[in-house]
């Protein structure tokens, strides 16, 4: 069986997914993230192609302990990554002035062995772009981007997750 399937087929068994389903070298389905009060979509990416074997244990963990966070640990993740995007944005006009802690809403994740990926829509102050957060295995924020929905704002395409993990973790300098 392919390593893929016998991952989907693993995070079935584990019920920490709804509807979970494999394509193109990743697992994905829903879950409920009771810190956030929401559904959203989780997706597991094993990096197929930086490692010969698929570490499910260490997979299933993660995409618990980001399922299990407590509130006040996600509320300290989203002060975070919403002091990130201030202290970036400064004195510029937002499109709407309100907290940013309000207006952030999770939309989905991508889980890997030793990171993950968030990804909020803010429709009052950032209406066309993603905010997309890195954390790391211990769920601290990592890096944070402001990222165009689509081509007219600046969108960028990335050909595989693990590009996308380049971009968010490429230094600046």
């Amino acid at each position: 069986m392919d390593p893929i399937d016998r991952l989907r087929d693993e995070i079935v068994r584990s019920g920490l997914l709804e509807a979970a389903q494999a394509d193109d070298g990743i697992v994905f389905g829903t879950a409920r993230m009771h810190a956030v009060g929401t559904d959203v979509t989780v997706n597991v990416d094993p990096e197929l192609d930086d490692r010969p074997d698929v570490d499910t244990d260490a997979l299933l963990a993660a995409v618990e302990r980001l399922l299990m966070i407590t509130p006040e640990r996600w509320n300290r993740v989203v002060d975070s990554i919403a002091g990130e995007i201030e202290e970036a944005v400064g004195d510029q006009r937002v499109d709407e002035a309100t907290d940013l802690r309000n207006d952030l809403a999770l939309r989905s994740t991508v889980v890997f062995h030793d990171a993950v990926l968030l990804s909020f829509a803010a429709p009052k102050q950032f209406p066309d772009s993603w905010i997309r957060a890195q954390l790391d295995e211990s769920l601290d924020v990592d890096g944070v981007v402001v990222d165009g929905k689509d081509h007219d704002t600046g969108a960028v395409e990335f050909e595989s997750l693990d590009d996308l993990l380049d971009h968010l973790t490429a230094d600046d300098s």
